[in-house]
């Protein structure tokens, strides 16, 4: 299994007008995220970033010589805010203090964080 890896966003305001500091956590499998291509997954509501590998939600199709071979790409799973999967990953009080649009754009600030200018593909929900 891929080790989980924090990024700490501060002062993000949310639709809902709430300002959090969310540390989100995610995994990277295959080549290092500098490598590339990128293929970033984004998981089930009630799964996790653990997407090959021991108990990988994905291991039907993401893994070495699987049709996202991860001989060839980056794959980078970052966990939705709230699904508990880290000790450090950000709970909300009340659920409706983050909505999807809220998570694409965590998501996006995570990747430039990372360094991450473009993908080759999304994938999930």
């Amino acid at each position: 299994m891929s080790s989980l890896n924090y990024i700490t966003i501060t002062d993000f305001k949310t639709r809902s007008g709430k300002t959090i500091q969310p540390v989100l956590s995610y995994q990277n499998f295959g080549k290092s995220l500098d490598e590339g291509p990128n293929v970033l997954v984004i998981h089930a509501l009630t799964g996790n970033s653990n997407v090959t590998g021991e108990d990988g939600w994905w291991n039907d199709i993401i893994g070495e010589d699987k049709v996202i071979d991860t001989n060839q790409f980056c794959v980078l799973a970052i966990n939705i805010p709230g699904n508990n999967y880290a000790d450090k990953d950000t709970t909300f009080e009340h659920y409706k203090d983050i909505v999807a649009a809220d998570i694409a754009h965590l998501f996006s600030i995570a990747l430039n964080k990372l360094g991450i200018s473009s993908l080759f593909a999304i994938i999930g929900g």
